[in-house]
């Protein structure tokens, strides 16, 4: 299916429909290669999944398992066109004040997923190491067990690799950074003036510690009208990546929309203060 015939067609008239037109359009992958050089870490906000709910007159809810099924479409996608390390932030730190109902919902989908042995099987056949970025011990425990068995299943694996922010903030990370910096110094594990001397040191306890940093991050879901924001994603990591904020909410991206800021990201020379 082809971009235009998907956002042509007729509001879907079930949830299952419209999951399966996202199955659908998400088959079709443009073939693209990315520099490497370039483009090495693709960080996504997916941002919208309520209000493409909304707009087809379901229950915002089920925006969410949309955005289940476009985010197992970007993973292929991304790794089809050569792009090494992928992050999804889906889950922040202010989410939890949703009401209750909804984040039960949230989490089932995400217990659901996570434990889908073919998703499982996919990751550990194309060698993509899994990772979980931000807090475990406010998550469910079915959600935190999930997550711990998936990191360890790949934990040996490295031609990939796939990060959820589930339970993240930027603030809340550097927060418990300083925390195991602190008590690293206090056990004489470190100084404070190889801290001083070394300004690299600090990413070692950030949660993306052995990883590269993002290098481009796309927000879905910032109308024109909008100004755009960062809340806060990965403060220091993304000091020096490009930004790219999209109008497509995250249910309605596509892999042609998808492809088209990463495709300028790689085609445009940064200077990066030279």
């Amino acid at each position: 299916m082809r971009e235009a015939d998907f956002h042509s067609l007729e509001q879907p008239k079930s949830v299952e429909e419209w999951i399966a037109r996202i199955e659908t359009v998400w088959k079709n992958i443009p073939e693209f290669k990315v520099d490497p050089g370039k483009l090495k870490h693709l960080a996504i906000i997916c941002d919208g999944n309520r209000r493409a709910a909304k707009e087809r007159g379901f229950h915002p809810w089920y925006g969410h398992q949309a955005g289940v099924e476009v985010i197992k479409g970007i993973a292929r996608a991304a790794r089809e066109w050569g792009v090494h390390a992928l992050t999804f932030w889906t889950w922040s730190t202010e989410n939890w004040e949703r009401e209750s109902e909804q984040i039960e919902f949230i989490m089932g989908l995400a217990a659901k997923g996570l434990n889908d042995k073919r998703i499982i099987e996919e990751l550990v056949k194309n060698q993509v190491r899994f990772t979980h970025i931000g807090r475990k011990d406010r998550l469910p425990l079915g959600v935190r067990k999930a997550l711990e068995d998936l990191e360890l299943k790949t934990v040996d694996l490295d031609v990939y690799r796939v990060n959820l922010a589930m339970d993240y903030g930027g603030t809340d990370e550097i927060r418990r950074a300083l925390v195991k910096m602190f008590e690293e110094i206090q056990a004489g594990k470190i100084s404070a003036k190889q801290l001083l001397e070394n300004k690299e040191l600090i990413f070692q306890y950030l949660d993306t510690v052995g990883q590269s940093l993002p290098d481009l991050v796309i927000r879905t879901g910032v109308k024109p009208e909008e100004i755009p924001h960062t809340s806060g994603f990965m403060p220091l990591q993304t000091a020096y990546a490009g930004w790219a904020f999209l109008p497509d909410l995250f249910p309605d991206l596509t892999p042609q929309s998808l492809l088209k800021p990463i495709s300028d990201f790689v085609g445009y020379e940064r200077r990066l203060g030279r």
